[in-house]
């Protein structure tokens, strides 16, 4: 599934189905499927094989000690989100322990809504009304109860939250006719654009070439200018934050895995801060030995799952 790609969320349908937004009306996930999920957990670094796991305590000091961290998901994984919660957690309470600044970054809300996150996460908008002025059913579609218990620990630790991510109106319009479609004001919400990134391209073909598109569908290059142009989108929020944070402020991202590969927002956050970025992929035990990237991730946090 693709679910990291614009494909997923409002361009085209995704290999498989619709956009999560656009299915058949499913019955919503228990409020507590996060918590279900909970399973020992612990990190890999990718760079040495004959590396020892690191354990919890050891895993969560180590994200504490980094200035920003890019902790990829699949969207549709609660144990996946079980595993950025406890991230989050533990490293808000070091960073608060401490008297630092920490924040959190989200793909899954769009820029022009940063209004409706801060106030929810400060706890001044009543979630209902959350969802209606982000618009996260047709901008994200995912089922909210993925999401909610890291909105809620940013509020509970007092974090600013980010929206990090482009409107969909934009990357929809590259998408489907390419950069040269947009008018003078599309053009001016662009962020700096690297479309030269080979490895970049790379991940992005081979994906691609997993789940062919049918007859008539857009162009490579244009899906590939949305998809970058997202990237691009969260590394700009990312790093404009860090430009007015002070030296010792830390950023956590969350976003799908595609988008937390070291050459998608990480490089992207350090070609205009020169901050190193740390890229985490969660994946469960049982699907390890078939991750085919992991090598593309700094370290992968892995789930302890009973498959």
């Amino acid at each position: 599934m693709l679910g990291w790609l614009p494909l997923c969320s409002g361009l085209f349908a995704c290999a498989g189905g619709h956009p999560p937004a656009a299915q058949e009306p499913r019955a919503p996930l228990p409020a507590d499927i996060v918590a279900k999920s909970a399973a020992p957990l612990y990190a890999l670094r990718t760079d040495d094989p004959k590396a020892e796991k690191l354990t919890e305590p050891a895993l969560w000091d180590q994200l504490a000690k980094a200035r920003v961290v890019c902790f990829g998901e699949q969207h549709d994984l609660p144990a996946h989100h079980f595993a950025q919660r406890r991230a989050l957690e533990e490293v808000a309470a070091r960073t608060v322990s401490e008297r630092g600044v920490f924040a959190v970054g989200f793909e899954m809300f769009q820029r022009p809504y940063q209004a409706a996150l801060s106030s929810f996460v400060g706890g001044t908008m009543p979630e209902g009304q959350f969802l209606t002025e982000s618009q996260y059913k047709e901008r994200w579609g995912f089922d909210f109860a993925l999401y909610r218990p890291l909105l809620l620990a940013a509020r509970e630790f007092s974090l600013e939250a980010l929206a990090l991510n482009a409107p969909k109106e934009l990357t929809r319009k590259i998408g489907r006719s390419g950069l040269a479609s947009l008018d003078a004001g599309e053009k001016h919400e662009l962020p700096e654009l690297d479309l030269d990134n080979l490895d970049h391209k790379s991940y992005f073909d081979a994906a691609m070439s997993e789940h062919p598109m049918p007859a008539g569908s857009p162009k490579l290059e244009d899906m590939y200018a949305a998809q970058v142009v997202w990237d691009e989108t969260m590394a700009e929020t990312t790093s404009n934050w860090l430009s007015h944070a002070g030296e010792n402020a830390r950023f956590m991202v969350f976003a799908g895995s595609g988008h937390c590969h070291k050459t998608a927002i990480p490089a992207r956050v350090t070609r205009r801060t020169q901050i190193p970025v740390l890229s985490l992929s969660a994946v469960l035990a049982s699907e390890l030995s078939s991750f085919k990237d992991r090598n593309r991730y700094d370290w992968l946090v892995v789930l302890q799952d009973s498959k």
